[in-house]
């Protein structure tokens, strides 16, 4: 009996893959990782974080029982080499299909490279991203709620006495509302700044009796819809916390919050597509004025080829869409809520910003207006370019992806074996930090030849300094050198890299433009005290900054 209980806890131990390096305690252990992982400040920084910790880009942790180690990458190179020039060895796994299960079990995000079913789905989604599409769909409704964001904060600064106040739920509501413009056309009646709004209106805020504390309004109550969509991120974090993804997101919609939000999602999206579909029929050709009427379109003509009837409601359609909310609301705020505190920190880089977009867009400033949304989306500002860049590395939002190897393998000389997950770092070590030591020759010959393509950052990589995005080049009309922006300037993998990267990478660079460039244009933000700017984050869906606040004065 003895021999049989220490022979099943040893097979139950973890099995270290040969040659990479690991924590040897965590070995011994049935929960290999899990203490170190459960015990850390923040854990997704903990995970790539792990390969200095044994001074190689390459490393293991063991973080499920009866599992094989997950194997751990940081290094720019190595993860765009993986990403971009080795799909054949690498695919996605099931985490992704795990953890966005139950939102949306069809959505492409989730499915791996091989499976027939992709192509059909990027055919069905192509149009979302083209730039017709971006520009006069996508523009004019993303320009309307930085509007109303504009109000709401000019609101808030007048009735809280120009006393800071928190915006993390600002900058969340607003992005929802783009998102869902975008979406559905969604009526400005399920706005969820204009709920907000009309809240400020009617209440007062709460001033604490202590000098340089924020003013405090309570928040709006939330509607069915918006409670629905608010949710969606909240779901797939709880799948991402827990070593049982599907279980864990099927075990939280027997809590009533999440079912409500669950159900509220699926009606929303009936409903908004009975509309759609009112709007398509009844204009008798195509006028497609969000995302949802190109879906369906495309679903029409596509039943129409083969002859069969449309199915406007199917689980396609319906998971495409909560997919497109998805990604296109929670890493987009939390980029936003990043951005105003760096720009309440950086003061020299808040106003050389401010002075660019004037000198871009003279005559607003002259006729002391607004830019339109045809001038912010059609006039190049390469400081502009540089701070939405720079944000977009320095605050780190998105910090892991993982891939599986679909054969046997190697990744910088160590021996992968075939069903291996790869945890890559779209952080730290050569992207926010000083690159860790690797041989050139343990890299493929693909890597080395495109060795040049994007330098590596100076020692300063740690800092946040817009400007590395900037180069010199001769301008064309004259022998005078002109500064212009530079996506290669350096690594940076903040929307990952490949076939497989982000989808909406173009639509959330739109709207980062489009709203960086308004509330810089209105806003003055001004310094804040330290307790009201630290740099704690809070683990979500993706990295967000604890402290999110404004001290706002006029521009």
């Amino acid at each position: 009996m003895c021999i049989a209980v220490h022979v099943s806890t040893h097979a139950a131990l973890p099995k270290p893959l040969p040659g990479i390096p690991y924590n040897s305690k965590s070995a011994q252990r049935f929960f290999g990782d899990v203490p170190f992982f459960k015990k850390a400040k923040y854990r997704r920084q903990w995970l790539w974080n792990q390969p200095r910790e044994h001074g190689v880009p390459v490393s293991q942790v063991f973080l499920f029982p009866f599992r094989r180690p997950t194997v751990l990458v940081t290094d720019y190179r190595e993860v765009v080499d993986i990403c971009s020039r080795r799909s054949k060895e690498f695919d996605r796994g099931t985490r992704n299909k795990e953890c966005i299960g139950v939102v949306a079990p069809n959505f492409h995000f989730t499915m791996q490279t091989a499976d027939p079913q992709l192509q059909f789905h990027k055919k069905l989604i192509r149009d979302l991203m083209a730039p017709k599409f971006l520009k006069e769909a996508s523009a004019p409704q993303i320009y309307e709620k930085a509007i109303a964001l504009i109000a709401l904060w000019k609101l808030k600064a007048f009735k809280g006495y120009g006393r800071p106040f928190s915006v993390s739920s600002d900058l969340y509501s607003a992005t929802l509302d783009m998102i869902c413009a975008v979406a559905f056309g969604m009526e400005d009646t399920s706005s969820a700044l204009q709920h907000e709004i009309s809240h400020v209106q009617n209440i007062s805020p709460t001033f604490p009796n202590v000098e340089g504390a924020p003013a405090c309004f309570p928040p709006a109550p939330v509607t069915p819809e918006l409670e629905g969509l608010f949710n969606i991120p909240e779901m797939v974090s709880i799948a991402q916390a827990s070593p049982f993804p599907s279980f864990s997101q099927t075990l939280a919609l027997l809590n009533p919050k999440h079912a409500r939000a669950h159900w509220n999602r699926k009606t929303l999206i009936m409903r908004q597509t009975d509309r759609s579909l009112q709007r398509l029929t009844l204009a008798g050709l195509p006028e497609c004025r969000s995302a949802l009427d190109q879906l369906l379109w495309r679903e029409m003509n596509a039943a129409k080829a083969v002859g069969r009837l449309p199915d406007y409601y199917s689980p396609v359609i319906r998971d495409e869409l909560l997919g497109y909310l998805l990604g296109g609301h929670d890493s987009t705020a939390a980029t936003l809520c990043w951005w105003v505190k760096y720009m309440s920190t950086y003061q020299s880089v808040q106003i050389r910003l401010r002075d660019a977009l004037r000198q871009a867009h003279l005559d607003a400033y002259q006729t002391s207006r607004l830019p339109t949304i045809d001038e912010i989306c059609d006039t190049s500002v390469p400081y502009l370019d540089a701070v939405m860049e720079e944000t977009l590395r320095y605050a780190s939002i998105a910090t892991l992806i993982v891939r599986t190897s679909t054969c046997d393998t190697q990744i910088l000389g160590y021996q992968i074996p075939k069903g291996t997950d790869i945890m890559m770092s779209l952080t730290g070590p050569s992207i926010t930090e000083p690159a860790l030591p690797i041989r050139e020759m343990s890299r493929s010959l693909e890597s080395q030849e495109s060795k040049d393509k994007v330098h590596p950052w100076d020692e300063d990589v740690s800092q946040f300094k817009p400007e590395r995005w900037l180069k010199l080049v001769k301008n064309t009309n004259s022998d005078e050198k002109e500064e212009v922006f530079d996506p290669r300037a350096g690594p940076n993998l903040a929307f990952s890299a490949g076939p497989r990267q982000c989808f909406g990478k173009k639509l959330a660079y739109m709207k980062l433009r489009v709203v960086v460039t308004l509330l810089i244009w209105s806003f003055e933000f001004q310094q804040l005290d330290q307790s009201l700017n630290g740099s704690d984050i809070i683990e979500k869906l993706v990295n967000l900054p604890k402290d999110c606040y404004v001290k706002l004065a006029g521009a």
